[in-house]
């Protein structure tokens, strides 16, 4: 069945989705914290990166040779205002964050791609050209007491694996997914997440609802089906 991580803000980068592990077999994931004035930089090697912005702002400069990308990542406090800014680096290509007064938190998710694609810095709100990109990548904030049917939801996965991550508001908020694996019998379980917990789903799972304890935030992440 589905499993799931608890993330503890960390400075640095910290990985806690890798592909081989909890029935993820195409995804890697993990957590970017920078602080005020400071530098990171890294390299895709053979995966193409999504950088998504969850709070905070840098200048990002990516690339090198013909594909190169230079902007800001990042236009919100936190992820219950506004939407994400998102960036999306080939593979074997090198990128560089760098912050000023504030720093940043990003969502880091990789998956295995050897396209030609352009480096490319969204704005909030603004999506890859489709088949430009081989990651999806939803943003759905939870009302309180609220629960919703997944099948006819916008921005749940449907086929394939993939991996949430879970904010909550105050305190005291949860989200309860019921989730079907489609093999053995379909059986369903009910699993709570709380905050800063990362679900991971395998191409096996399917979300049936999604019921939510006052409000949330969840993030998912899914390779290109």
């Amino acid at each position: 069945m589905s499993a799931s991580k608890n993330y503890t803000p960390t400075e640095g980068y910290t990985e806690i989705v890798k592909s081989g592990e909890m029935g993820i077999t195409k995804l890697h994931f993990g957590i970017l914290a920078l602080t005020p004035q400071s530098t990171f930089f890294d390299h895709s090697d053979d995966t193409e990166v999504a950088l998504i912005a969850l709070g905070g702002h840098c200048t990002l400069l990516v690339g090198h040779n013909g594909n190169k990308a230079y902007g800001v990542l990042g236009d919100r406090p936190d992820v219950f205002q506004d939407e994400a800014c998102v960036a999306h680096i080939p593979h074997h290509t090198t990128y560089e964050m760098i912050t000023e007064e504030v720093g940043m938190e990003v969502a880091v998710c990789k998956v295995e791609s050897h396209s030609e694609s352009a480096a490319v810095i969204l704005g909030a709100g603004e999506t890859a050209a489709e088949h430009e990109t081989h990651i999806r990548i939803w943003e759905n904030v939870l009302s309180d007491d609220s629960s919703v049917n997944a099948r006819t939801a916008y921005g749940m996965p449907t086929d394939g694996e993939a991996i949430c991550l879970y904010r909550s508001h105050n305190a005291d908020a949860a989200a309860v997914l019921d989730i079907t694996r489609t093999v053995d019998g379909k059986k369903t379980e009910r699993v709570p997440m709380y905050n800063n917990d990362v679900l991971m789903l395998s191409a096996h799972d399917s979300i049936v609802s999604v019921t939510s304890k006052g409000i949330g935030y969840q993030l998912w992440v899914q390779p290109d089906l």
